[in-house]
């Protein structure tokens, strides 16, 4: 009999634990969501619910609640795309923001605990950002193109909807099929579209044994990247409701190899279980900084350099 009540507690327990991972439903993410913004929008971080601990990260970068997109923000731009998890009690925002007159295409990872936010994780590109090789301004930024061509939002009927885990899977096909240098590995409709902080990055001309559409490229089109691995993945967001996927990388460069990693949020649109468009929100991270600078790739993960 003992050992029955101590199981039917147990039980009870967990139940308890589980409803309370779970007890910020959509509309609940949404409110922490829009407090957030309106805050930084503001420049005053009193404003939103902020934990004791909170932490918050632009291009990897811990930034104080006074420093950073506080103090540059004067308005949300003409594009807003706002996704909510309540599995993992995250929120997402895929858009423009205006600082000081000049637009930037951000992604943010909002986590809400205990009825605060506890962390908020941006990716930023900026027009004038360092490119690839480490000069000022060579980073691909379009915003009319994203303007133009925006991720998915909207209720997707459930009879089109793909488990959570399933659109994880799908998710990380798209990473599989680069790094593996095989098309055919990515689940996505013929003709999906990539772009990185608005800047299409398909539909050129496919070289021989490339798959593509209409004889261009797409976003399966296993491209020559110069990695030797897409490293540190983090699934941020899952919209099971939207069906998207905001998922964290790095592209780590082969040694030798001296092009600066690229760290993203990739919003991930997946339409009927196959990826429909890709848009990144990234950076390219000097060699000496730590990205992604979250666990549990906390602290020098990956640096791309020889510290000996």
């Amino acid at each position: 009999m003992r050992n029955t009540r101590y199981l039917l507690a147990c039980l009870l327990l967990s139940c308890t634990f589980t409803a309370q991972a779970q007890d910020c439903d959509r509309s609940c993410l949404a409110g922490f969501l829009d407090q957030y913004l309106n805050a930084v929008v503001a420049n005053d971080a009193s404003q939103a619910p902020l934990s004791y601990g909170f932490r918050q990260t632009e291009n990897s970068i811990v930034t104080p609640n006074d420093e950073g997109l506080w103090s540059t923000v004067t308005a949300l731009g003409e594009l807003q795309r706002r996704y909510y998890d309540p599995v993992g009690s995250t929120a997402g925002y895929f858009g423009l923001l205006d600082e000081n007159g000049s637009p930037a295409v951000v992604a943010l990872r909002l986590k809400v605990k205990d009825n605060k936010i506890t962390e908020a994780e941006w990716h930023i590109g900026r027009e004038n950002d360092v490119g690839i090789s480490g000069e000022p301004g060579g980073v691909v930024f379009d915003v009319d193109n994203l303007l133009a061509n925006p991720p998915n939002e909207g209720y997707v009927p459930l009879d089109r909807r793909y488990s959570r885990d399933d659109l994880i899977a799908v998710a990380n096909s798209y990473f599989d099929g680069i790094i593996a240098k095989n098309s055919k590995v990515i689940k996505g409709h013929p003709g999906c579209s990539r772009r990185e902080n608005g800047f299409p990055t398909f539909g050129g001309e496919l070289a021989p044994g490339q798959t593509g559409f209409n004889g261009r490229g797409d976003c399966r089109t296993a491209g020559d990247f110069g990695l030797a691995q897409i490293s540190a993945r983090r699934v941020q967001v899952v919209d099971v409701e939207q069906q998207i996927v905001m998922m964290s990388v790095v592209f780590v460069r082969q040694p030798g190899n001296e092009r600066w990693r690229n760290h993203f949020t990739h919003t991930i649109s997946i339409e009927d279980g196959l990826i429909r468009h890709v848009h990144g929100a990234m950076f390219y991270a000097p060699p000496t900084q730590p990205v992604p600078n979250w666990p549990p790739y906390d602290g020098n993960f990956p640096l791309s350099f020889d510290s000996e």
